[in-house]
C-alpha cells in the first residue's frame, strides 16, 4: 500500500451566539477527535477485512506525526518516511451543532524531492518480495510525483504483482495519465472518468471505454457510480453491479472503502467482487467520519 496519509482533525461544539466584535459564530467546544484518512483509511479498511499491509507513506518532521506513527494494528507494517521540509498532512475540521461551520488544512501539495523519492522507492524494494497486490492511493499531496512514478510503475510492471490505482479529483485537474501503460486496475468515479474522457457515458460495451484505453493504456478499468453502483471492465468484459440500499449518514470514505474490497477480492470474478466491494462502500456510508466498517456486519450482510 502506498499513498498520502490525511490527520483528520474533528472539533465539536455547541454554538453560544454571536461574537460582540465581529460577525463570527461562538462556540464551546465539547470533543476533539483524530483519525487517519487518506490512504490511510483505505489500510485500515485492508487490515479490518483481514489483510497483511506494509503501508508506505509520509509525514513530516512535526507533532502531527507523532498521531501517524502512533498507528499500529495486528497485521500492519508501517514505513513512514518523513520529509522535514514539509508538514503532515492535516484536514481539520469544526463540526458546530452538527453542521461543518469551517475546515482548516495544513498541507504542501508540492513533488518529494528526489532524495525522498529514493527513501521511498527503497522501502517499496524491501517490501516487494513480500507483496501479492500493490495498492496505490493518490491523494494528490506530493508522494506520488511524476519522479516517483517514472521509476516506480516499471517496476511494478517489471514483477507482474497486480496493481491497483485511485487517484483522486478534488480541487486539482486529473493526473490519471501518469499512470498510464502501468498495466493496473484504473479505479474511477464518474466525474474522473469524464476528465480524461468528457464524452463517457457507462454502458455495457467496450466501445463506452475506448476513450479511457487509449488515454491511460490499460483496458481494466473500474468505474464508481455512486448510488448506481459500479461497473468494471476488463478486456471486452463488462460487468455492473448496483449499489446496495442504504440509509446514508455520510459518503466521506465510500470510495476508500470500495477499492480496498475490490482489490482483495481480486478480478477473476468481476461480478461478485464489485457486490461486495459495494456491500462494504455500503456499510461505510452508514457511519460518520473516517471510520471502516466492521467485518462481521459484512459477514452478517452476506449471510442475509
Amino acid at each position: 500500500m502506498i499513498g498520502d496519509t490525511i490527520l483528520d482533525i474533528y472539533t465539536y461544539g455547541s454554538a453560544m451566539g454571536l461574537s460582540a466584535e465581529t460577525p463570527t459564530i461562538v462556540a464551546r467546544r465539547k470533543e476533539v477527535k483524530y483519525s487517519l484518512g487518506g490512504a490511510a483509511l483505505v489500510c485500515r479498511n485492508l487490515l479490518e477485512l483481514g489483510a497483511q499491509v506494509q503501508f508506505i507513506t509520509l509525514v513530516g518532521s512535526d507533532e502531527e506525526a507523532h498521531h501517524v506513527r502512533q498507528f499500529t494494528a495486528p497485521g500492519l507494517n508501517l514505513l513512514a518516511v518523513a520529509d522535514p521540509a514539509r508538514p503532515t498532512t492535516v484536514k481539520h475540521r469544526f463540526w458546530v451543532d452538527g453542521y461543518k461551520l469551517f475546515q482548516l488544512d495544513q498541507r504542501d501539495d508540492q513533488a518529494i524531492s528526489d532524495e525522498i523519492a529514493r527513501q521511498v522507492l527503497a522501502q517499496v524494494e524491501r517490501a516487494l518480495p513480500q507483496t501479492d497486490l500493490v495498492v496505490i492511493s493518490d491523494y494528490r499531496h506530493g508522494l506520488l510525483s511524476p519522479g516517483l512514478l517514472a521509476q516506480l510503475l516499471p517496476r511494478l510492471r517489471a514483477t507482474g504483482t497486480p496493481v491497483y490505482v485511485d487517484s483522486q479529483v478534488s480541487q486539482t485537474a486529473s493526473n490519471h495519465k501518469l499512470y498510464r501503460d502501468s498495466d493496473a486496475v484504473m479505479v474511477l468515479n464518474l466525474k474522473e472518468a469524464r476528465c480524461v474522457d468528457p464524452a463517457f457515458h457507462p454502458a455495457l460495451n467496450a466501445d463506452a471505454f475506448a476513450v479511457l484505453n487509449r488515454e491511460l493504456g490499460t483496458s481494466k478499468i473500474i468505474v464508481k457510480l455512486g448510488s448506481d453502483g459500479a461497473m468494471f471492465q476488463d478486456g471486452a468484459n463488462i460487468t455492473q453491479a448496483p449499489a446496495n440500499k442504504v440509509t446514508v449518514t455520510d459518503t466521506t470514505g465510500a470510495g476508500d472503502a470500495f477499492l480496498s474490497a475490490f482489490c482483495l477480492a481480486g478480478t477473476s470474478d468481476a461480478r461478485s467482487a464489485l457486490q461486495l466491494a459495494n456491500a462494504w462502500a455500503g456499510l461505510s456510508v452508514q457511519i460518520h467520519g473516517t471510520i471502516p466498517p466492521k467485518k462481521e456486519d459484512l459477514l452478517q450482510l452476506v449471510k442475509e
